[in-house]
């Protein structure tokens, strides 16, 4: 029994591992929507920090028009931002979870600035994919982090 148990284990190892393929941009499948009371240039700021000190890299800034439809209807001189994080990799046991984010920010006329984070992780084990849209728990320390940083000053 314990040679079928081991057979099976490396067998699941040579098969080697399905392909994964991580979009640079994700779509509005359960986004997380925060209201920061801070002006634009501020939330961008805070934002890049927060991704930088809770060890997400960032890949792209880009305006959102070139990928969202209703953004391009918007003013053309209203304040906006996508950020593109790189892929994050973590091993697991008998696989590998890839993470990766888009933040959305939009100024608005109040001088508060909208923010969305769209979230999305695939698990790649030997013989399929699954893939997560939702992480709750990743957007609110994102969401915590900012909020700390507004009110230490910073």
């Amino acid at each position: 029994m314990k040679k079928h148990i081991l057979f099976l284990v490396l067998l699941s190892f040579s098969l080697g591992c399905v392909g994964v393929k991580i979009p640079k941009y994700l779509s509005q499948k359960s986004p997380y929507a925060k209201k920061l009371y801070v002006n634009f240039e501020e939330a961008v700021r805070l934002t890049e920090k927060a991704l930088t000190d809770l060890k997400w890299s960032i890949d792209e800034k880009v305006d959102p028009a070139m990928y969202e439809q209703d953004m391009a209807s918007l003013e053309p001189d209203q304040k906006r931002i996508m950020i593109f994080t790189k892929v994050r990799q973590t091993p697991l046991f008998l696989g590998t979870c890839y993470a990766k984010m888009n933040i959305l920010l939009n100024a608005s006329n109040d001088g508060t600035t909208q923010m969305e984070i769209r979230y999305l992780t695939v698990n790649s084990f030997t013989v399929r994919n699954i893939e997560s849209y939702k992480n709750e728990a990743a957007a609110n320390k994102i969401f915590e982090y900012i909020d700390r940083l507004i009110k230490e000053g910073q």
